[in-house]
């Protein structure tokens, strides 16, 4: 029982870890008044997405979401969504909703971090 208790919370600290990262990213893009400066924190959004899948953190991300980092969490939202919700600065949901669904068409077609805004950016 300990060892379940355990590796929670070293899972929620390894969420809360990477959270903080895009926040950090967030926060540089919305300072900067450069053109595409938002493509940094969609790549941060996806890099720590990505990093949740592959280490099998996504279901706790849904848990620690609502606790730690004080963020809604709907019942059917994507993973995708609440990384943003827990770290963008934008208030306008219509923008939220817009990055979400092109982020999910992005993992949709195995898209790298890298080479996202190349991605993004191509007809």
């Amino acid at each position: 029982m300990k060892s379940s208790v355990a590796s929670s919370e070293l899972s929620a600290q390894k969420v809360v870890a990477q959270i903080r990262k895009v926040r950090k990213a967030a926060e540089k893009a919305s300072e900067s008044h450069r053109r595409f400066a938002d493509y940094r924190y969609l790549r941060a959004v996806l890099r720590a997405y990505r990093y949740f899948d592959d280490n099998n953190l996504l279901p706790h991300l849904l848990e620690t979401a609502p606790s730690l980092l004080m963020t809604p969490v709907r019942a059917d939202w994507h993973p995708l969504r609440v990384i943003i919700e827990a770290t963008c600065l934008q208030p306008e949901c219509r923008v939220r909703s817009r990055w979400t669904r092109g982020l999910e068409y992005a993992v949709g077609e195995g898209i790298d971090p890298k080479e996202l805004s190349r991605f993004i950016r191509s007809p």
